[in-house]
């Protein structure tokens, strides 16, 4: 057996039709687990995720889901448990004020979509998969922060995202605490990662994260899911209730 290994395992992953939640759901595969991939909008996207988890030689589902819904949520859930048992979730699927249209809307409707989506959709559904990873005796949560939460950012999206994020970071702590000892509940905090923002942002922004990070490069999506790997496997069965930061050292 593989160090971090996933095999027998079936992990869901939300938002991962394109960036850091494809990045999970591939790795996952390459470990050895089943994935589910969800999507809100993108469907080809999640389809050529599902394509590339089924080229690794592992299944792939496809559900639908929007995080922002309740029932939509509940439906998902049922779903997820409908066509096996499920060992873990990541909560990867967030609000992405920071590329096209959404970026230019409103401050007051932004921050409502973070808490519906990233805080309100994150906690329902790691309680909901919660319940039923208590249920069963075992299974693993695993939540995406931010590293600047902590510590501050300027700006408009600075303030909404360290809002949201603070948020899910501190509920990962208080809900390792009510699900142990049988279910494990982390948070990954990525720093500068170069996703569709970070292919696109201006000179200024590029000369920001090499000075703000010490090993002097953007992280990528496989970056943030190697650590997850590690975290949804056994070899990581003494580690919950954490925050683990993927930022190359940054700490200002």
């Amino acid at each position: 057996m593989s160090f971090a290994d996933l095999s027998n395992k079936r992990i869901v992953v939300t938002g991962s039709s394109s960036g850091i939640g494809r990045a999970i759901a591939l790795e996952c595969a390459r470990a050895g687990a089943e994935v589910v991939v969800s999507y809100r909008r993108s469907k080809t996207g999640a389809v050529q995720t599902a394509q590339e988890v089924e080229d690794l030689g592992r299944t792939a589902s496809i559900f639908q889901v929007d995080i922002s819904d309740r029932l939509s949520r509940h439906a998902f859930v049922d779903e997820c448990f409908k066509f096996g048992p499920v060992d873990a979730i990541v909560n990867n699927a967030g609000a992405d004020l920071l590329t096209g249209e959404l970026k230019h809307l409103d401050y007051a409707v932004k921050l409502q979509m973070l808490l519906d989506i990233d805080i309100t959709g994150t906690i329902e559904m790691s309680r909901s998969f919660g319940e039923r990873f208590a249920d069963q005796g075992h299974g693993s949560i695993l939540n995406i922060g931010w590293d600047q939460s902590d510590r501050g950012m300027e700006g408009d999206s600075g303030e909404l995202f360290a809002a949201a994020k603070n948020a899910i970071m501190g509920f990962t702590r208080s809900l390792s605490l009510s699900l142990a000892p049988s279910v494990r509940v982390n948070c990954i905090a990525p720093g500068w990662i170069k996703t569709a923002w970070g292919e696109e942002t201006s000179d200024y922004w590029q000369q920001r994260v090499m000075d703000e990070t010490p090993l002097k490069r953007w992280g990528t999506p496989q970056d943030v899911a190697n650590m997850a790997r590690y975290l949804l496997s056994n070899d990581a069965a003494y580690i919950t209730g954490q925050v683990i930061n993927v930022n190359g050292g940054a700490v200002r």
